[in-house]
C-alpha cells in the first residue's frame, strides 16, 4: 500500500498562489444599491451558426430537429426578479444553477446599463442537445456486459427528462423508464417516477418533494418510495457463489428549515421518518463449494425518526478540462456536511430497538485553475444491543492538477471500513469497483482500499463541433479485507490506456472512453486483458 500511495502523493505537491479572481461586474452596481429594472433572457441552440466550424450541414440539421428551450423554463430558475436590488452571490448562484441544469450547455448573466441608468439583466443561455443515447460494453475477465437507452433531458423544451434503458450482464437484463420533472406544474417541486423490469424481479422508485433550490431557501420537503423484487448475489473470485431471493420496501419522508445564515454559510434543521422492510430468501449456491462461508441472513423490519442538522455555504468555483471536455464544472470549495441520529423502536413495529446515524461531510480545496482537491466523508449504522451493524466509514480524495492546459494528472484514493455489513452492502474490489484490469466482484470482504492515478491528454482536434479526442493512460492498485478473519488478500493492480471522446454538445460535458487494461498480478482463472467501452465515469 504504500508503494501504491507514493503514486498519488506527487499529485498533492506544492501549488502556487491563487491568482484573486477579476472584479465581478455586477459587485459595483451592488455597491451603488442598484436594482433590477428589466429582465432579458436569450435562449441560443445547440449549434452557433455564427461560427464557420459550427455552421455545418450536421449543425444546422440539428438546430432544425432540436426543440429549444421555452423561455418559462429558464425563468423559473432565477433567483431575482425585477425590481430587486442586485446581489451579487445571488446572480452567480443563479448562473451556477443554470449550468447545472441537464439541458443548458452554457449560462451567463450579464449587466447592461441603459443610458438613463437602468440596469438590464440579460440572461444568456446555450442549449445542450439533449437526446442523449447511453451506450456502453465491456468484457472483463470473461464477462460481457452491456447497456442501451435513449434520454431526452429536455422534452418539448418544457425541461423534463424521460428516459428508456436497456442492459444486460452477467446477472440480469434490465427494461427500464424513469420520468423525471424538476419543474412539477412549473413549480419549484420535483416529481420523479422510475420502473424497471428485471429478467429475475422488479424496482421501482417515486419521488416527490420540494428541494433546498437556493442556499437561502426557506424550507425543504421530500418523500421517496422504493420497492425491490429481485435476487442477491454474492461473488468470490468473481464468480457468483450464493443467489437468494431479496426483497426490500422502504419509504421516507425528510423535512427542514434553514435556522441561520450567515456570511453565505446557511444552517438546517429538521425531522426524517424511516420505514424499511428487508427479507431474504433461502440461499441456493451457484458456485464452487468451500470458497465462500454461506451469509447471515436476518430480515429485518425497521421504522423510527431523526433529528437532522446540516450547513452549506456557497463557495463554488469553476474549473474546466479536468472531468470532461469543453465545459464549466462547478465544485464547493468549502466544508459542508449533515448527521442525521434516529431510533427505530419496537413501539413503531420495528424488529429491533436501535439508534441508527449518518454522518456526511465534504470539502473542496484550490490555488489556482489549474489544481483542485476534494474530500468526501460519512459514517453510518445502527446499533442494537448486540453492536454495531451494517457500519460504514467511507472516504475518498480526488486531485487533479493541470501539467499543461491540455495535460491532467487524477488521482483517486478511496478507503471504506465495514462492521457486520448487511449481505447488500458486502465490499468487492473488481472491474466495476475501479480495478480496471480485473473481474468484476473479484473478492468480497468487510472492507477495501483502492488507488488510481490518470494522466490525461486532450487534444485540439474536434470532428463537426461535435467531439473532442483526447488520450488516458492508467494505473489502479486495490485490495480487500476478506471475511472470517482470514486478512487482507494481496494488492491488486492493473495498468491501461484509451481514447477519451468528449461530447461537445453535452451540457455534462460527456466523455465516452475506450479503454484496453492490463492486470499485472492476475488470478490464473481470469483473462489477460479486459476492453471497456462507455460513458460512465468514476472521478
Amino acid at each position: 500500500m504504500a508503494i501504491a500511495m507514493a503514486m498519488v502523493l506527487p499529485l498533492m505537491a506544492a501549488k502556487p498562489v491563487r491568482k484573486p479572481r477579476p472584479p465581478l461586474p455586477w459587485a459595483a452596481l451592488e455597491a451603488r444599491k442598484a436594482t433590477i429594472g428589466k429582465i432579458v433572457v436569450e435562449i441560443g441552440n445547440v449549434f452557433d451558426l455564427t461560427k464557420p466550424g459550427e455552421n455545418t450541414r450536421i449543425g444546422r440539421t440539428a438546430d432544425h430537429l432540436h426543440a429549444s428551450t421555452k423561455e418559462s423554463v429558464i425563468r423559473h430558475v432565477l433567483l431575482f426578479k425585477e425590481g430587486d436590488p442586485v446581489r451579487t452571490r445571488r446572480l452567480y448562484e443563479t448562473e451556477r444553477l443554470l449550468r447545472a441544469l441537464p439541458f443548458v450547455k452554457e449560462a451567463h448573466i450579464d449587466p447592461v446599463v441603459q443610458p438613463d441608468g437602468t440596469v438590464v439583466a440579460r440572461v444568456r443561455v446555450r442549449d445542450a442537445w439533449t437526446t442523449q443515447v447511453n451506450a456502453g460494453f465491456s468484457s472483463v475477465g470473461g464477462q460481457r456486459s452491456m447497456n442501451f437507452g435513449i434520454d431526452e433531458k429536455n422534452f418539448m423544451g418544457m425541461g423534463k427528462s424521460v428516459a428508456l434503458d436497456f442492459s444486460r450482464n452477467f446477472q440480469r437484463s434490465t427494461y427500464g423508464i424513469t420520468y423525471n420533472d424538476p419543474q412539477f406544474l412549473g413549480s419549484r417541486w420535483t416529481f420523479m417516477a422510475q420502473d424497471q423490469l428485471l429478467s429475475d424481479g422488479f424496482a421501482r422508485a417515486f419521488s416527490f418533494g420540494l428541494p433546498f433550490f437556493a442556499l437561502d431557501t426557506p424550507w425543504s420537503t421530500i418523500v421517496t418510495l422504493t420497492q425491490k423484487r429481485t435476487s442477491l448475489y454474492l461473488y468470490d473470485r468473481g464468480l457468483q457463489i450464493f443467489q437468494m431471493p431479496f426483497v426490500q420496501d422502504e419509504v421516507q419522508w425528510m423535512g427542514a428549515a434553514k435556522f441561520h445564515e450567515s456570511d453565505g454559510r446557511v444552517w438546517r434543521g429538521g425531522l426524517s421518518f424511516d420505514r424499511q422492510d428487508t427479507s431474504y430468501g433461502a440461499s441456493t449456491l451457484t458456485g464452487p463449494p468451500d470458497v465462500l462461508l454461506p451469509p447471515v441472513l436476518t430480515n429485518r423490519r425497521l421504522r423510527g425518526p431523526a433529528l437532522t442538522l446540516s450547513t452549506e455555504k456557497d463557495a463554488f468555483e469553476s474549473f474546466y478540462d479536468l472531468l470532461g471536455m469543453d465545459t464549466p464544472e462547478d465544485y464547493n470549495l468549502s466544508w459542508n456536511g449533515s448527521l442525521q441520529l434516529g431510533i427505530y423502536s419496537r413501539s413503531l413495529g420495528s424488529s429491533m430497538s436501535a439508534p441508527y446515524f449518518l454522518i456526511q461531510a465534504a470539502n473542496g480545496w484550490s490555488t489556482s485553475t489549474e489544481d483542485l482537491t476534494l474530500f468526501t466523508a460519512s459514517f453510518s449504522g445502527r446499533a442494537p444491543a448486540s453492536g454495531l451493524e451494517n457500519g460504514q466509514v467511507n472516504l475518498a480524495l480526488t486531485q487533479y492538477y493541470k501539467l499543461t492546459s491540455d495535460q491532467v494528472l487524477a488521482g483517486l484514493a478511496a478507503v471504506d471500513l465495514g462492521c457486520r455489513l448487511d449481505p447488500e452492502n458486502w465490499y468487492y474490489v473488481g472491474g466495476d469497483q475501479g480495478l480496471r484490469g480485473f473481474p468484476n466482484e473479484l473478492r468480497p470482504g468487510d472492507a477495501r482500499w483502492l488507488l488510481s492515478c490518470d494522466y490525461r491528454l486532450l487534444t485540439e482536434q474536434r470532428w463537426w463541433g461535435l467531439v473532442r479526442l483526447g488520450y488516458d493512460a492508467f494505473v489502479d492498485v486495490g485490495a480487500v479485507r476478506q471475511f472470517d478473519g482470514q486478512g487482507w488478500t494481496r494488492p491488486y493492480s492493473d495498468v491501461g490506456a484509451g481514447f477519451r471522446m468528449g461530447n461537445l454538445k453535452s451540457s455534462l460535458g460527456r466523455v465516452i472512453l475506450l479503454s484496453f487494461a492490463v492486470p499485472l498480478n492476475r488470478e490464473p482463472y481470469q483473462s489477460r486483458f479486459q476492453v471497456t467501452i462507455g460513458n460512465s465515469m468514476r472521478f
